[in-house]
């Protein structure tokens, strides 16, 4: 087996076992949105690296025009997911410039499927067979089309709307979210923004690689939500420790006093009511809320 399709498919398989995982996590708290966003991405960045694989096997200008005019399926909903994530975690990003970056995106998608081959070229030539990684690996060449620039276009309001979100995180505190999140988002999307943009324009001679800055992409955004419930975790088991000190004699009186009044905690301060904390096992309580607004 070629290096080139162990690394590919190295880093789908790894998307994929995220999607499951992420989307697993959902289900049990569908609370958490951004984690079904999270599956989103990772499921597409996977499909788009099968793609990407398929076309540095192809043989005809007929099947390269076909697979990148595919390509642009998966691409939109990592755009797409991506806006959406980073409102629903960072719960930053100005909305209607998130709706303009998805609003072009989906434009280019459009136009992709109504233009011939495809919106990244007017006219595929030839299939140009160049080295890479030990292996012949293949390379479409032809006459550009210059409506990817809508798609292109798109990419840099993303940059714009990521740097922003990001911006306005690190201002209200949370930097770990800035940094690993922001940071990491701005890191990967500028560089396969160029690469895509370098190899789409005949600037270099290369073949495309696009979905390797997506996977480490990802990586980063899953250590940032297993950090988040590991976290959780360990603050529900604090929760239930405190929970079980409460009820041991001495800190807790009857649920209900002479006068009907609810259940009341004290401390060494008796002459003092306090108001009945919430615990770990009532309904009203989510351990990963509580754990996402402790951490921040």
């Amino acid at each position: 087996m070629s290096w080139v399709t162990v690394i590919w498919s190295i880093g789908s398989g790894g998307c994929l076992t995220l999607t499951v995982i992420y989307f697993a996590v959902w289900w049990n708290n569908r609370a958490e949105r951004a984690n079904l966003v999270f599956a989103l991405l990772a499921i597409a960045v996977a499909s788009f690296a099968a793609l990407e694989l398929t076309v540095l096997r192809a043989r005809t200008p007929e099947q390269l025009g076909v697979l990148v005019r595919w390509l642009h399926v998966p691409a939109w909903v990592m755009i797409a997911s991506l806006v959406v994530f980073v409102r629903l975690y960072l719960r930053a990003g100005r909305r209607w410039l998130g709706w303009t970056v998805v609003g072009l995106r989906t434009l280019s998608l459009v136009l992709n499927f109504l233009l011939s081959p495809n919106i990244n070229f007017r006219q595929i030539t030839a299939v140009q067979r160049i080295p890479f990684l030990g292996e012949t690996v293949s390379l479409p060449k032809g006459v550009p089309n210059p409506w990817m620039a809508v798609a292109q276009f798109s990419l840099l309001l993303l940059v714009i709307f990521v740097a922003d979100a990001a911006i306005t995180v690190w201002r209200r505190g949370d930097r770990r979210e800035a940094l690993v999140i922001g940071g990491s988002t701005l890191f990967f999307v500028v560089l396969s923004m160029a690469d895509g943009v370098a190899i789409a324009w005949g600037l270099i001679s290369m073949p495309p690689t696009v979905s390797l800055f997506y996977q480490g992409l990802v990586a980063a955004m899953a250590y940032e939500l297993s950090y988040d419930v590991l976290h959780a975790r360990a603050l529900a088991r604090r929760l239930r420790s405190s929970e079980t000190g409460l009820r041991e004699p001495g800190n807790l009186i009857s649920p209900r006093d002479g006068s009907g009044s609810r259940t009341k905690f004290v401390s060494s301060f008796n002459s003092r009511p306090k108001v009945r904390l919430p615990t770990a096992t009532s309904r009203s309580v989510c351990i990963p809320g509580i754990a996402r607004r402790a951490m921040r």
